[in-house]
């Protein structure tokens, strides 16, 4: 039995280091959608998030090149957040495991 446990608790701490290392990777990308606005027959780009209650629409601008890149930031933020999703719940299934064991 004391194997087993010694085995939860190390990926247990695994777990932690990765979800320590994904919230630090999060926090460097950038946060909300990219939205594009028509004026007048042109094309342009808004980073739009929630800052407290407020909306805030940044403009990016036309650049076709670094709204690519913007959106494929984002992408990767979500997947992201989906793997932390994920490993939150691998972490509580974990510490549930150890209370049991001892």
């Amino acid at each position: 039995m004391r194997l087993l446990r010694d085995a939860v608790a190390q990926e247990q701490q695994r777990i932690e280091r990765m979800i320590e290392g994904y919230e630090l990777k999060l926090s460097s990308l950038p946060k909300g959608t990219l939205v594009t606005k028509s004026i007048r027959g042109n094309q342009y780009y808004y980073l739009q998030y929630r800052d407290g209650k407020r909306t805030v629409s940044e403009y990016i601008g036309k650049d076709d090149e670094r709204v690519a890149q913007l959106q494929e930031q984002i992408e990767h933020r979500k997947h992201i957040q989906t793997m932390l999703k994920a490993l939150r719940k691998e972490y509580a299934t974990a510490q549930k495991m150890l209370e049991v064991s001892t």
